[in-house]
């Protein structure tokens, strides 16, 4: 499942099977997810946090997308929901860390799909992906550290 199907780094995926089919999903329409989604059996979900603009607290809509992902995956059958998370900051800082958006929001993500009961659920936590320091172009997510299994 990708935002489109047509860019390099979707299109080198298909070079490693023929059975590897790409979907086009809109990650904020319901539908879309449902469509994409509809007889898989694992779900890789993650959200880029970076990828929406925004100029206040209030345009950051990740949590909101990523409960919506786990939502519309446990209504579509899905058994094994895989999230790719990252620790809450805040409360561990002691408050000292605000506005850690793209950490806490992962985290609030985790702790809403982990009361929905997947079969199997799964909680990758990269602190990064290799990617962030190779540049555009990169086709493959390389996470650097971590795995959690619920």
């Amino acid at each position: 499942m990708t935002r489109n199907t047509t860019k390099p780094n979707a299109t080198a995926l298909l070079k490693y099977g023929s059975n590897i089919t790409l979907q086009e999903c809109d990650l904020n329409n319901e539908s879309s997810l449902s469509a994409a989604l509809k007889g898989a059996y694992g779900f890789f979900a993650m959200t880029n946090y970076f990828a929406h603009k925004m100029s206040s607290a209030a345009d950051v809509t990740e949590e909101a997308e990523g409960k919506l992902m786990a939502k519309i995956a446990k209504e579509a059958g899905i058994k094994h929901f895989i999230w790719s998370t990252l620790p809450e900051i805040k409360e561990r800082s002691g408050g000292k860390y605000q506005n850690v958006y793209h950490f806490d929001g992962k985290w609030k993500i985790q702790q809403y799909a982990q009361t929905l009961g997947f079969e199997i659920e799964s909680y990758v936590a990269p602190s990064c992906y290799l990617q962030n320091f190779a540049g555009e172009g990169t086709t493959r997510l390389v996470p650097l550290v971590g795995w959690m299994s619920g």
